[in-house]
């Protein structure tokens, strides 16, 4: 009974005078972000109830929470500082929640800014194109931060490929070298270097690291097979042997490119698994082997997923846990469907009528790196679908790996964005 006559603390008093000044207001939606923030940080405390009144939606709320929350008062007064200028800016990326992550990042490193915020004008409403221009302006010093690095402030991408892209910026801002950086995860050449500040724009951090790989090697035309492999998307202790398989096949005079993948599949299988009754080979080499030799053994081993003979009833019949990602029927005529493969049996049937290798993702699935989903039209396979535990689709393949059609691409879009997936512009 005592509790009921506790006097509240100074912050809780000030988050409910703070809700109270909102609720008097019907259209405080329409004040200006200036005055809206001046209130948002009246709130000292956790802003639960502010979150409650405003909605799970209000951007500013979103924003001012991902920039102070857990921060000393000092810090926090200064994060504040820089929200309110970029307010009376009129910024509109202020105004988008997508962007609340970018935005805090840029609020958290202002004070390593080669120019003041103050010196900033928005030349566009548009919201990502104030952001690109913000960075630029704050950041790059010297004009030639890579359009890669930019792009991954404008997804939202502040971790890519293990480099932490908000201190990247900084350190390329400043005239530094790429390779000079000591959070990458490979080490560069001045070749490589050179090679990954031209790669496009729209590149990951991976991605840009196997452009300058390939254009090292004069191996460009293979950078749209490299990225839909597990290479392409992973980096790992053997990047040097896999690039050692993009120059047998680069080398290779008349080779159809679409071996590519599931020769890398089968590699991979015989390096880390093992083909047949034999043990894994981890130092399995392409030295010596004619690409001849190599499709016709990657064949043979196709043919044995399909008759799976290496594997008994039991293991035909393992299972794992699925990935958290729903299902896809297309309406009540159920004509099309996308369902998640959930043994090892549905692998092979699903390669033994589509004619690929899915049946080698078997030891992926159980170890959770991704789910396996096939598309039905009126019954009949039609498509197989890789998606990784990042909630990306990475590949899409039909009959002989062939390329989905425009009718089924409509059915992956529209499940992708049902089911909150991702689908890589590579898959």
């Amino acid at each position: 009974m005592s509790n009921r006559n506790k006097p509240i603390s100074r912050e809780a008093t000030e988050t409910q005078q703070a809700v109270a000044a909102l609720a008097r207001r019907n259209d405080w939606r329409k004040w200006s972000a200036s005055r809206q923030l001046e209130y948002l940080c009246a709130c000292t405390s956790a802003l639960t109830e502010l979150a409650q009144q405003l909605g799970p939606d209000y951007a500013l709320a979103r924003l001012y929470h991902a920039c102070t929350y857990n921060q000393p008062i000092a810090e926090r007064k200064r994060r504040e500082r820089v929200l309110l200028d970029l307010a009376a800016k009129r910024a509109a990326v202020l105004q988008r929640p997508e962007m609340c992550v970018a935005v805090a990042a840029l609020v958290e490193h202002h004070p390593w800014r080669r120019r003041e915020l103050a010196d900033w004008m928005p030349k566009s409403k548009n919201a990502y194109r104030q952001l690109e221009s913000l960075i630029r302006h704050l950041f790059d010093g010297y004009g030639d931060l890579p359009g890669w690095v930019i792009n991954a402030w404008l997804s939202e991408r502040m971790w890519d490929g293990g480099v932490n892209i908000a201190d990247l910026t900084i350190h390329l801002g400043r005239g530094n070298a790429l390779r000079s950086f000591r959070g990458l995860p490979v080490s560069l050449t001045k070749r490589l270097e050179h090679e990954m500040r031209q790669a496009p724009a729209g590149c990951t951090f991976i991605e840009a690291l196997r452009y300058a790989q390939l254009a090292a090697r004069d191996a460009l035309e293979w950078l749209g097979l490299v990225l839909e492999t597990r290479f392409g998307r992973e980096i790992g202790p053997d990047d040097a042997f896999w690039l050692g398989v993009v120059d047998f096949f680069a080398a290779a005079p008349m080779v159809d490119p679409r071996q590519f993948g599931p020769v890398c599949d089968w590699i991979r299988q015989k390096r880390s698994v093992g083909i047949g009754l034999e043990p894994p080979q981890p130092g399995f080499s392409l030295k010596g082997r004619t690409m001849a030799s190599v499709i016709a053994q990657m064949e043979q081993w196709h043919r044995s997923l399909g008759r799976v003979r290496r594997h008994g009833g039991h293991e035909r019949a393992a299972t794992w846990p699925t990935l958290p990602v729903s299902d896809f029927v297309s309406g009540a005529d159920q004509q099309v469907t996308i369902t998640q493969l959930r043994t090892y049996g549905e692998l092979v049937e699903e390669g033994q009528m589509l004619h690929h290798c899915v049946a080698s993702y078997l030891a992926s699935c159980q170890r959770g790196k991704c789910g396996i989903f096939s598309l039905k039209v009126n019954g009949a396979r039609a498509l197989t679908l890789e998606v990784l535990w990042n909630r990306t689709i990475v590949q899409i393949r039909g009959r002989y790996n062939r390329r989905m059609a425009l009718d089924e691409c409509f059915w992956v879009s529209r499940w992708a964005t049902e089911a909150q997936l991702q689908v890589s512009k590579h898959a």
